[in-house]
């Protein structure tokens, strides 16, 4: 009997060579040329996403063409509050400096939701933010279940609206109080 080398075991090593020197091929074919330059990353998508054009724009490209809503919000509970959390992106309503499209406003079930999106009570949200049960809310200030919150809210500064019919309230009382 000749013994003959274990031609199993060459072919088992010969198949893992072949493996390694397709994935290390493959690996080179795919990963782009910047892929590392920052770490585990891919360098050129920085300035990749720097040359995409603007979807979104500050509160100051409102300004502009908004400033009475920009001043009614500068004293507002929603100062801080993007134009675009509530609103499309502003390449959705303004292209080349110039209206092209009206903004969407939210109207009725839509609007509740909106507001609820960060006003409804939930749990993680901080102990003093202001978060209401819709329900509850509207019985408890003797509202019909029907109202929307703008009907005693105002969007841009929600407390004006309230804090205008108390003083009301009150200016009233000192009248009936006389």
């Amino acid at each position: 009997m000749s013994e003959k080398p274990n031609q199993f075991g060459i072919r088992l090593i010969l198949l893992f060579i072949g493996i390694i020197i397709v994935v290390f091929l493959g690996r080179m074919w795919m990963l782009p040329d910047s892929w590392g330059e920052h770490g585990y990353y891919r360098g050129a998508y920085i300035d990749e996403e720097a040359q995409k054009k603007m979807k979104y724009g500050t509160n100051d490209s409102c300004v502009k063409c908004h400033s009475e809503v920009t001043e009614l919000k500068s004293h507002s509970v929603h100062k801080r509050l993007s134009c675009e959390t509530c609103h499309a992106p502003v390449t959705e309503h303004v292209k080349d400096g110039k209206k092209y499209a009206d903004m969407h406003i939210m109207k009725s079930k839509d609007q509740i939701k909106l507001c609820l999106s960060c006003h409804q009570e939930t749990t993680g949200r901080p102990e003093k933010f202001p978060t209401i049960d819709p329900k509850k809310h509207l019985k408890e200030h003797k509202v019909k279940a029907t109202h929307t919150c703008d009907q005693c809210h105002t969007v841009h500064a929600p407390m004006e609206n309230i804090n205008h019919a108390r003083k009301l309230r009150t200016l009233k009382e000192a009248v009936d109080e006389k």
